[in-house]
């Protein structure tokens, strides 16, 4: 009885995972070099115009590598697994395989294992490293760079923000209204002894003005009573802009995704609408697995190359189906944070799609 042909698999497998990986190395390296550079000169002239040292316009990028590592491996996945696969045609050892009965499906077997692992630990990189280390780059660029005082003390789920009337504790800063929810305003004598709160329902940036609503302010007295006023919108919030407070607005790559689902639990219970974070916590699930799906767009576009294929035409057919990929997904994170969409529909949407013509290629292919 013939043993079961399963070492030549192996072998093969072992082949084109080092394959890939040789050329995931490269092109990842490579992606990251071009984009520290093209972000470093992109930046230059705020260096310069804050006379940052060499020192500390290099620990903001050094933070920036792991957020930068993030963004660019689909893309690095995508190219590696096209190139890979292209070179292997041009040797015509894909021809080799087909002729001694690999598959393309089987072909892809090692490749989507590997790809599914780099989704895998991009999402345990996203959920530990990048976090951290991209509100570290902030800091940099606020404290060190621009020179600025701490105004915030910033936690998961609200914002203390040290404005020209006092201490701002701010529930939600949502950038795509330009509004500011749930306020209160400390007001602190020279000893920091309390004087004042005011309340605040929403504040919203016209572009020159702010629009207040719903704000109440409460005085203390020398007897220790509570007197409660209304309080003149034009009165409140009259020396700073919304770019004040977007300065120190952590923004999603900040959080990790049990604190950015404390943060939409929190602002749920106080009545303001959380759905534009709701879009961003099922990205942070969502855009890991990128790299699975764009491996498994690309395979079967390289598988699709016959004897002496061009490498160029492969890679060139593959990085207008990568660039489709990211339109699609910018298409749905819009519409996700218009609130035309639902969450999952707005994260997941391009995943899906892909992952359907991923499938259609395969089965054409073969």
């Amino acid at each position: 009885m013939p043993q079961p042909n399963r070492f030549p698999i192996s072998v093969i497998s072992r082949y084109l995972i080092g394959e890939f990986w040789n050329m995931f190395r490269l092109t990842l390296s490579g992606f990251v070099l071009i984009y520290v550079l093209v972000d470093f000169f992109d930046r230059l002239g705020f260096f310069l115009g804050n006379n940052a040292s060499a020192w500390e316009a290099a620990r903001y990028l050094a933070f920036k590598l792991p957020l930068i590592v993030t963004q660019v491996t689909p893309p690095a996945v995508l190219a590696s697994t096209l190139l890979s696969l292209a070179m292997l045609g041009r040797r015509n050892e894909l021809v080799a395989f087909r002729a001694s009965g690999v598959s393309l499906y089987r072909v892809a077997r090692p490749l989507l294992v590997v790809a599914a692992l780099i989704s895998a630990a991009t999402l345990l990189w996203n959920e530990t490293v990048v976090p951290v280390s991209t509100h570290a780059s902030e800091d940099v660029k606020l404290l060190e760079i621009r020179h600025q005082a701490p105004r915030t003390i910033l936690s998961d789920k609200e914002t203390w923000y040290h404005g020209s009337d006092g201490f701002y504790n701010i529930d939600h800063i949502d950038r795509q209204r330009q509004t500011l929810y749930g306020i209160v305003i400390y007001r602190v004598s020279d000893t920091f002894q309390l004087l004042s709160t005011t309340s605040v329902t929403s504040a919203h940036w016209d572009g020159h003005h702010w629009k207040v609503t719903g704000a109440v302010e409460r005085r203390l007295t020398q007897g220790g009573d509570v007197e409660i006023h209304p309080v003149s919108p034009d009165s409140i919030l009259q020396k700073e802009t919304m770019a004040d407070f977007l300065e120190v607005y952590r923004d999603a790559d900040e959080l990790s995704y049990r604190m950015l689902s404390d943060r939409i639990r929190a602002l749920t219970r106080k009545g303001i609408d959380a759905s534009s974070y709701r879009v961003d916590l099922d990205l942070k699930l969502a855009v890991p697995f990128m790299s699975l799906v764009l491996a498994a767009l690309a395979i079967p576009i390289a598988g699709r190359a016959k004897r002496n294929a061009s490498i160029a035409a492969t890679v060139g057919v593959g990085t207008l189906v990568g660039f489709s990929y990211w339109v699609i997904l910018a298409l749905g994170m819009s519409l996700g944070h218009g609130g035309v969409l639902p969450p999952v529909a707005a994260a997941w949407g391009a995943n899906a799609i892909c992952t359907l013509i991923a499938l259609g290629l395969f089965l054409s292919v073969e």
